[in-house]
């Protein structure tokens, strides 16, 4: 489906120049969309900032991990986009 929409759109519009992105589509989107890997590179950062006070990495909840669902622990705090309160 997504190499028909990116072949019409280069068809439609000649300076389209993105037929790679059907490949990067196919390859990427499925495992952006586990959210067991998700749960993987979460333990992954917490380990990375486990001696910085600045940052709090939540708590995955294993046994409630599916390649759909991803359950952690709630925690209190900043968004790292909100920096006037940072």
């Amino acid at each position: 489906m997504v190499d028909l929409g990116i072949k019409m759109a280069s068809i439609i519009f000649p300076e389209f120049k993105y037929d790679w992105l059907a490949w990067e589509f196919r390859v990427n989107l499925p495992r952006e969309t586990d959210f067991r890997l998700e749960a993987k590179n979460c333990k992954r950062c917490k380990e990375l900032f486990k001696n910085d006070p600045y940052v709090c990495v939540p708590k995955i909840k294993d046994d409630l991990v599916t390649q759909r669902v991803l359950v952690m622990s709630f925690e209190d705090g900043e968004s790292i986009g909100s920096i006037k309160k940072i």
